[in-house]
């Protein structure tokens, strides 16, 4: 019973964590790349405050640096197998309150029944602001994308730089956690 309870609570957070989206080219051979460099200045930045700030780009790149560097790739200045770029998003999502108000009415007869119900939805709609970061894996050969992965982080409002420092490693570590792919 310990067991299948363990096993159900893990499955339960599995299905929360958030999901990245990857994709990439089949006839790459991803064992032969070795070595890589980094385009300091992103592809595309969303014109938010939050993520158009210097800051941030360091806070990134310096997070795709340590990723790397943990899977045996070395950072080199020019003559690299490939480049790594990025892009940052704000995408804004409308959520409401999960409450609800509910009626129902219902008949039981010998061995069946019938039911019947409604659900109102109650509550406000507010915005939230999602950073989606999208790392780019580019040959150097031949200049084109071999390897993209992407993932969203909610920004939260009032956030200090130690918080914007932990969300540019998760998202950067959960992204490069499926490069290269095996």
């Amino acid at each position: 019973m310990r067991l299948l309870s363990l096993i159900f609570v893990s499955f339960i957070l599995s299905a929360c964590s958030p999901m990245v989206s990857i994709d990439y080219d089949r006839d790459i051979n991803f064992r032969s790349l070795t070595t890589y460099g980094v385009q300091t200045q992103p592809v595309k930045v969303d014109d938010d405050t939050r993520v158009t700030t210097p800051f941030m780009q360091e806070r990134i790149v310096s997070a795709i640096n340590h990723e790397l560097s943990k899977k045996g790739f070395k950072y080199k200045e020019n003559k690299t197998d490939v480049i790594i770029k990025y892009h940052i998003d704000i995408v804004r999502d409308i959520e409401t309150d999960a409450s609800s108000v509910s009626f129902g009415f219902g008949t039981s007869g010998h061995h069946s029944s019938i039911g019947m119900g409604f659900i109102f939805p109650v509550g406000e709609a507010y915005s939230i602001d999602n950073m989606v970061l999208t790392i780019d894996v580019v040959s150097t050969k031949t200049g084109k994308l071999i390897w993209r992965g992407t993932l969203g982080y909610r920004l939260d409002a009032g956030a200090t730089p130690e918080r914007y420092t932990r969300m540019a490693n998760d998202l950067v570590a959960e992204i490069l956690r499926a490069f290269p792919p095996k």
